[in-house]
């Protein structure tokens, strides 16, 4: 967690930064977690659709940003997120919450594995944490969920700085 919090450290002062703090979240979680791929997702339009602030993918180390995912595509996804706060799905593409998912993103990019954790800021959904693995199926153990929450905990505070529709 140490390239997130002296990201965040800048950014506090400089808001300007806070791509920079959201890659660096992207890559303490591949680095600590283990994942292929990690991302950070904001709420948008009322919680009906969340958008990606960076996504690392650690076959290219390339980082993405700006994809969306509408509650109205993936319906079952968001009531799981908003109902149980994270999803633990060592089989992704037949996961409840997460096989809508299959067809369109998880087999073009290989992956097998889901791990996500949501952020409340005021008791209420405002990011979303995800680890992705590919290749082989993962199970997540109760340390990489706890990193996860660990996570969750400074990307609040960056939220309460400057606002998710701020952020990026």
């Amino acid at each position: 967690m140490d390239r997130a919090r002296a990201a965040f450290t800048a950014a506090r002062t400089a808001p300007t930064l806070l791509p920079a703090f959201h890659d660096a979240v992207a890559a303490d979680l591949t680095t600590h977690v283990g994942s292929t791929r990690a991302s950070l997702w904001v709420f948008e339009e009322y919680g009906t659709r969340i958008r990606c602030l960076s996504l690392l993918d650690t076959r290219t180390g390339q980082y993405h940003r700006g994809a969306t995912l509408a509650e109205s595509d993936f319906p079952a996804y968001f009531e799981a997120i908003r109902t149980d706060l994270k999803i633990v799905a060592p089989l992704a593409a037949v996961h409840p919450a997460t096989m809508c998912f299959d067809e369109a993103y998880f087999a073009p990019n290989d992956i097998r594995s889901l791990l996500d954790h949501v952020v409340l800021v005021n008791d209420a959904p405002a990011a979303v944490l995800c680890c992705e693995h590919c290749g082989e199926p993962r199970d997540w153990t109760p340390a990489h969920a706890a990193y996860l929450e660990q996570m969750a905990v400074l990307v609040k505070m960056a939220l309460k700085i400057v606002p998710a529709a701020q952020a990026a």
